[in-house]
C-alpha cells in the first residue's frame, strides 16, 4: 500500500515538473523583459496641420531619412540614460506621416529609473550615423560637435563653390533638436521626459530667387548668381545653445565667392506687361508676398531660380546677379543684400530682381516667415503620451 502510495507520488511530481518548470522560465522570462523606459516625444519642421502663417516644405524638404535621440543626467555630461537610432523606413513612417511621434527608448543606465532626475535630450534628424560625431559617450561631444558645412550642402569646390539647388534624395535635409534641464516624471511607472518636447529644427536655409523684366524691352539674360567671399562658414555646430539662440557657426569664412545659380541663356527672363506688381511694398504682409510670388510663378510671369540651400551665417548676406541686355549683350552686374538681420537657420527668403529699362536690374530682398514660425504660435508643450 505504501509502495503504491509513493509510486503516485512519483508520478504526479514527474507530471507536475514540466509545468514547475514553464512557472520558473516565465517568471525568469518576466523579469528579463522588464526594462525601465523612458518616453520622449518628437516632432518635425512641419506638422500635418499647418496654419497659413508656415512656409510649407516641399516632400524632399519634409523627409526624415534617420533619427538619433541620446538623453544625458544633466548633472553629469559622461552619464547616458538612454539613446535611440531609427533608420528604417518603416521606423520613421510615424514621424514622416503624422509628423510627431512618441518615442519609448529602453534605459541603458537602469538605476536612472529609481532615481530620475533632470536630463538633456538631444536629436538630429539626417545625418548619417556616426558620419560626424565619432563615438557618442559624452553630452560635450554633441555639443561641440560640428560638421563640414561645405561637404555636407554639396559645394563642389573648383573655380568657386556651387551651393545646392536640390535636396539630396538619399540624404535630405539636416535637422538638429536640443532640450536641456528638463525634469523627468514618473506617471503610473512609466518615465516621461516632462515639458521637452523635441521640435526638430532645419540647420539650414533657403533663398528663392525671381525675376521677371518688361514687355517691349530687350530680353534679359542671367550669366550667374554670385554670394560675395566671407559670407559663410567651413563648419557649422549641429546644436544651439543658450549663447546661440539663432545661429551658431564654426570654423573660418570662405574666402572664395559661392556660385548660386549657374547661368542659362537658353531661356530669358520671362517678360510681363508691369513687372513692378510683383514688387514687395511695406504694406505687404511676408506671408501676403509669399502667396503673390507663388501665383506669379503658377501663371507663369516669373522666372524662379532656386531654391538655394545655404547654412547658416551671422553675417547679412550679401551677393550679386551678373546678366546680359540681349544674348551677346556686355556683362553687367547687380547688387543684393539681405534687408535685415542674419542669415540663420530655418529661414526662406526671396530675391526678386526685375527689369524697367535704363539697363539697371530693380531688386527687392524679402524673409519670408520662418519655416517653422506657426501663427498662432502652436503650443510645444504636447504631453509625452
Amino acid at each position: 500500500m505504501n509502495i503504491m502510495r509513493y509510486r503516485c507520488f512519483g508520478l504526479r511530481a514527474l507530471f507536475l515538473l514540466p509545468v514547475l518548470l514553464m512557472l520558473c522560465v516565465s517568471c525568469s522570462d518576466d523579469e528579463e523583459e522588464y526594462v525601465p523606459k523612458l518616453n520622449i516625444y518628437v516632432y518635425a519642421p512641419d506638422r500635418a496641420t499647418v496654419t497659413r502663417g508656415e512656409v510649407v516644405p516641399t516632400e524632399e524638404e519634409a523627409l526624415i531619412h534617420n533619427l538619433q535621440i541620446w538623453v544625458f543626467r544633466s548633472s553629469d555630461p559622461s552619464k547616458l540614460v538612454a539613446s535611440l537610432t531609427l533608420t528604417k523606413e518603416s521606423e520613421l513612417q510615424g514621424l514622416n506621416s503624422n509628423k510627431s511621434a512618441s518615442y519609448s527608448i529602453a534605459l541603458s543606465d537602469r538605476s536612472f529609473a529609481e532615481k530620475p532626475e533632470p536630463v538633456d535630450v538631444y536629436v538630429l534628424a539626417n545625418v548619417g550615423f556616426n558620419e560626424y560625431l565619432g563615438s557618442v559617450n559624452s553630452s560635450d561631444v554633441l555639443e561641440n560637435a560640428v560638421f563640414n558645412g561645405g561637404h555636407f550642402f554639396g559645394f563642389t569646390q573648383g573655380p568657386s563653390y556651387q551651393a545646392v539647388s536640390t535636396v539630396p534624395a538619399d540624404k535630405g535635409v539636416p535637422m538638429s533638436g536640443v532640450a536641456r534641464g528638463k525634469s523627468v516624471i514618473d506617471r503610473n511607472n512609466v518615465l516621461h521626459v516632462n515639458e521637452a518636447n523635441l521640435k526638430l529644427v532645419r540647420t539650414v536655409s533657403k533663398i528663392r530667387f525671381v525675376m521677371s523684366s518688361m514687355e517691349g524691352l530687350e530680353q534679359v539674360f542671367i550669366d550667374r548668381i554670385t554670394l560675395n567671399p566671407g559670407m559663410l562658414y567651413s563648419k557649422e555646430r549641429f546644436f544651439l545653445n543658450g549663447d546661440h539662440p539663432s545661429y551658431w557657426v564654426e570654423g573660418a569664412p570662405f574666402t572664395e565667392e559661392v556660385l548660386l545659380v549657374k547661368g542659362d541663356r537658353v531661356n530669358p527672363v520671362v517678360q510681363i506687361e508691369d513687372p513692378s506688381v510683383y514688387a514687395y511694398s511695406s504694406s505687404m504682409t511676408d506671408v501676403y508676398y509669399e502667396d503673390l510670388v507663388n501665383q506669379g510663378i503658377a501663371a507663369g510671369e516669373l522666372t524662379e531660380k532656386g531654391p538655394i540651400y545655404l547654412p547658416e551665417s551671422d553675417k547679412r548676406l550679401s551677393g550679386t546677379i551678373w546678366f546680359r541686355l540681349g544674348s551677346t549683350g556686355q556683362l553687367m552686374s547687380a547688387s543684393f543684400s539681405m534687408s535685415t538681420g542674419n542669415f540663420r537657420r530655418n529661414q526662406t527668403w526671396v530675391v526678386y530682381a526685375y527689369y524697367m529699362g535704363s539697363s539697371k536690374l530693380e531688386i527687392n530682398t524679402v524673409k519670408v516667415v520662418d519655416w517653422e514660425e506657426v501663427d498662432p504660435p502652436f503650443d510645444h508643450n504636447v504631453p509625452n503620451w
